[in-house]
């Protein structure tokens, strides 16, 4: 059986090819799902389930953060990037952490007053700022944590897979 058999000989360019439509894709499917989700939730008052939106969304991100700290290279791409980049790896997940607590804010606080005011004007921004202001008090801290703490210790998971393996790899030669 030559199932399990890999080609000898692979031309890089159609390898690299490849691998980049197959990254659009995913972006594509993640960009559909998202979209998904905000119209059900955001113009569907009766609640449209948006459960498999979420499952993928969800499982996507939590496959290639797996497979990218087991292979050792989340470390090499946050090295890399550090040493590229003005803003470290460390701060931009910070920063993303207060974008997303920042947007859910806004989200939630668009999303009462648009379903639950009376179309007067005053109760909507009313609805408005007291869903915001609890929104981020609760949101903007989880995800800073969330991301800051998840990108530490990913980073700190691949750096020691990146070390086992070039131990590895030393005492084979």
């Amino acid at each position: 059986m030559k199932w399990f058999r890999r080609k000898a000989v692979q031309d890089e360019r159609i390898v690299n090819l490849k691998n980049q439509i197959a990254k659009e894709a995913w972006v594509l499917v993640m960009i559909i799902c998202s979209i998904s989700v905000i119209v059900k939730s955001f113009f569907f008052a009766e609640g449209q389930p948006v459960y498999t939106e979420l499952i993928i969304l969800i499982v996507n991100g939590i496959y290639y953060s797996i497979r990218s700290v087991r292979t050792g290279v989340y470390a090499d791409e946050v090295e890399v990037h550090d040493q590229t980049h003005r803003f470290s790896m460390t701060k931009k997940q910070m920063m993303i952490g207060l974008a997303s607590g920042l947007f859910l804010a806004l989200f939630f606080g668009f999303r009462s007053a648009y379903h639950f005011g009376d179309g007067s004007g005053t109760l909507e921004v009313e609805y408005f700022f007291v869903v915001f202001l609890a929104s981020l008090m609760m949101y903007i801290p989880f995800f800073v944590i969330v991301t800051a703490v998840s990108h530490l210790a990913m980073n700190n998971l691949s750096k020691r897979r990146s070390n086992s393996d070039l131990e590895d790899s030393d005492l084979i030669e």
